[in-house]
């Protein structure tokens, strides 16, 4: 799961940065695997490990996760943006009315909201509603700090509801079958195939998340049923033979809509596999965690490796994109050795709180009154 989690980090810097956009699977396909991979680890910590006492320990532990690396970045990207002084980006803030500033100044800083601006649109200077975000008089996304942070928001939504969702299975196929059901009445409106309602709406993307919540409680019992040896050598194989595919996908000479069926579709069957294939190999988590700081400093890095190649007189599209992967991996480890490993140990603090929790309702977290623990042990 580590291993895929950075070619699809990877993917989306590709996208980014390579003259043709789509290598590996692409970054709309990256995304969306991402979501199902979401989906599933967060039912494994809610409905299996039980790892938070709290509603607000959960909360918490997912922001810190996310939080503190983005907003290292951002202060970073902010800097940039005032030293090349980007046109674009104080256009936004010069012409924008105060209602779409403060959105923007609030996304920017606390992260909630950043999927809302690919929403939004400025006529007449009011903050109105649009189906596209280039019919703007002013595209609010140039106000954005990190343009590819506005999956965050996405991942922000799933997390406020999941708590009280994925420990209903009734409610899993529920609100899943509204998702899909929205997904087509938009196709048949003619949205559901235009950028941003493809892979940036929520209400849609959920069903993604809940297809990897349902491919942990459905399918990885199913596969743990296996013997082990039987159950290793499955999971070796469905690891590496999603990493091929992921890596070939752009070449396969068959129309992105089957392919991009068959890709989640086989990733959702499969990904309980590449679950077990990280459990086993400790390099595969490591790896994994390079794929949010990959993702979140890759513009950053784009931006100066631009730079830096421009006054080289080397600036040719590949050799960008080549040093801006190579940048990215390196400026990962560094964010995750600066960053995310001081995070991390208050991160284990508040999980450890929920280490020997037999049972909690999840249904009463909203409640003032917490459910009664019963402790086990003291590990």
């Amino acid at each position: 799961m580590g291993l895929l989690r950075t070619v699809f980090a990877l993917a989306v810097v590709l996208t980014h940065t390579w003259p043709t956009g789509l290598v590996f699977v692409g970054g709309e396909n990256a995304v969306q695997c991402f979501y199902i991979i979401s989906g599933f680890l967060i039912s494994y910590i809610l409905v299996e490990k039980k790892s938070y006492p709290t509603l607000w320990a959960f909360y918490l532990n997912r922001y810190l996760r996310l939080y503190p690396i983005y907003l290292f970045v951002a202060i970073l990207s902010l800097i940039a943006i005032l030293a090349t002084r980007h046109a674009e980006f104080f256009r936004v803030y010069q012409e924008a009315p105060a209602s779409a500033i403060a959105l923007l100044a609030f996304s920017n800083t606390f992260l909630f909201g950043q999927d809302w601006i690919m929403f939004c649109g400025v006529r007449d200077h009011e903050l109105v509603p649009v189906t596209n975000f280039m019919n703007s008089d002013v595209p609010l996304f140039w106000g954005q700090v990190i343009h590819p942070s506005w999956t965050l928001g996405v991942e922000l939504s799933f997390y406020l509801i999941a708590p009280f969702v994925l420990v209903r299975r009734k409610l899993i196929y529920a609100l899943l079958a509204l998702s899909l059901c929205l997904r087509l009445y938009l196709i048949h409106l003619g949205l559901g195939t235009r950028d941003p309602w493809t892979y940036r709406f929520f209400p849609t993307e959920l069903a993604l998340f809940l297809f990897g919540a349902l491919a942990h409680q459905l399918l990885l019992p199913m596969y743990r049923k296996l013997e082990a040896g039987r159950r290793v050598r499955a999971a070796n194989l469905a690891t590496w033979s999603l990493v091929a595919f992921s890596l070939v996908y752009f070449l396969i000479p068959v129309e992105d809509i089957y392919k991009r069926l068959f890709l989640l579709t086989v990733f959702v069957g499969l990904v309980p596999l590449t679950f077990v294939f990280q459990q086993t190999h400790r390099f595969d988590s490591w790896i994994g965690n390079l794929s949010y700081p990959i993702y979140i400093g890759h513009m950053l890095v784009l931006w100066g490796a631009s730079y830096l190649l421009k006054h080289l007189g080397l600036d040719g599209p590949r050799a960008i994109s080549l040093l801006c992967v190579a940048g990215s991996i390196a400026f990962a480890i560094f964010l995750n050795w600066f960053v995310g490993d001081r995070v991390e140990s208050l991160r284990s603090r508040l999980r450890s709180r929920g280490e020997g929790v037999r049972s909690v309702d999840w249904r009463r977290w909203w409640t003032r009154r917490g459910p009664a623990v019963q402790k086990v042990g003291s590990t």
